[in-house]
């Protein structure tokens, strides 16, 4: 008799799971990648602003993104000290007129001045990929073709 029972219980159990069960949660994904973010230094690979390569422009800066939420930008010259933070995108729009699914991204604010490549720097920016070696970003506006890409 326990075993009838038994059967149509797992049978419940299973039919009760579903593929929402096993996608990640985006809060802890969120915290993953911001750890990922912090763990380490990075330099500039790509900056693209309206299709003109600035790069060069970066390629004497080392950049930290602390884990207290600070950011540095170091160079032989001067060092740059500011704030950073990955945000959970949103599931409204945000009415800016830009393309719907952005809304839904990452965000990546770094606020940083003084100098033209630390205002450069200094934005809201859509995560497209966050991984341990590469950081890639660009700005929820296509049309200003703005790319900025961080690597190890």
């Amino acid at each position: 008799m326990k075993k009838i029972f038994l059967l149509p219980a797992l049978a419940l159990l299973f039919a009760s799971c579903s593929k929402s069960d096993t996608n990640s949660d985006p809060v802890a994904d969120l915290v993953a990648k911001t750890n990922m973010v912090a763990q380490s230094d990075w330099k500039i690979t790509q900056v693209t602003d309206s299709g003109k390569d600035e790069t060069a422009d970066f390629s004497d800066y080392k950049f930290k993104f602390n884990a207290d939420g600070t950011f540095v930008a170091i160079s032989s010259v001067a060092t740059y000290t500011g704030n950073w933070i990955l945000a959970q995108g949103n599931s409204k729009p945000d009415d800016s007129g830009n393309i719907s699914a952005d809304d839904k991204l990452n965000k990546l604010t770094i606020t940083v001045t003084g100098n033209k490549q630390m205002d450069k720097l200094s934005h809201k920016w859509l995560t497209d990929k966050i991984t341990a070696t590469e950081i890639w970003l660009r700005d929820d506006n296509a049309a200003s073709n703005e790319i900025l890409r961080f690597g190890k």
